[in-house]
């Protein structure tokens, strides 16, 4: 940390970014010693990764913003990531469908069938219109 980082006054977020940086730390040396299911793993690792991926855009809006650049122009970037995470996402739950360890009775099976129906629909007209 440099003099000026040490002289400005923390915020809650940067109090618990750090605090988060710490926790990960040692659960990456629990992980390396541990018995972990490789499933629970692979969740952790897309989850690390999506997180990752987030940190690296938001960083580049808040240079492009304080070099008087166009923060918006990373907006591209953050949508891309979330298309990748969804799509992660999707192939896992139809995973956990086809082993029958997700039902019609799971919690927010509702809500997820209404919001991929639209996203559906949404998709539909967008791949109609570049056809």
């Amino acid at each position: 940390m440099t003099a000026s980082e040490s002289d400005r006054p923390r915020s809650p977020l940067t109090t618990r970014l750090r605090a988060i940086t710490v926790e990960l730390q040692a659960l990456e040396r629990s992980v390396l010693s541990g018995d972990l299911d490789s499933r629970v793993l692979s969740e952790f690792r897309n989850a690390v990764d999506h997180i990752r991926n987030t940190a690296w855009t938001v960083q580049q809006w808040v240079d492009a913003r304080e070099q008087s650049g166009d923060p918006y122009a990373v907006l591209p970037a953050l949508a891309a990531q979330r298309v990748h995470r969804a799509t992660q996402l999707a192939n896992d739950l139809c995973l956990d469908l086809q082993s029958v360890e997700v039902t019609a009775e799971t919690e927010g099976m509702g809500d997820l069938y209404r919001s991929v129906g639209d996203l559906h629909r949404r998709l539909e007209v967008l791949f109609k219109r570049g056809a």
